[in-house]
């Protein structure tokens, strides 16, 4: 990453890395980024309500 010519706090992609888009594709295609619902405390994205409000669910004992 490097800075843009114009403004000195936007950065500019200079290389593509197979590893980061491979891994942001799966985090796409799992919801974790597009999903229609939002965990209530950390606000991960998951596919459905009961993934997003488990997500960070504490167990009572």
């Amino acid at each position: 990453m490097s800075y843009s010519d114009r403004d000195e706090t936007v950065l500019k992609k200079t290389k593509n890395y197979v590893k980061f888009h491979r891994l942001l594709a799966r985090a796409e295609s799992n919801g974790r980024l597009d999903g229609k619902f939002r965990c209530p405390v950390c606000g991960m994205r998951y596919l459905s309500a009961t993934e997003a409000n488990n997500c960070c669910k504490i167990e009572m004992d």
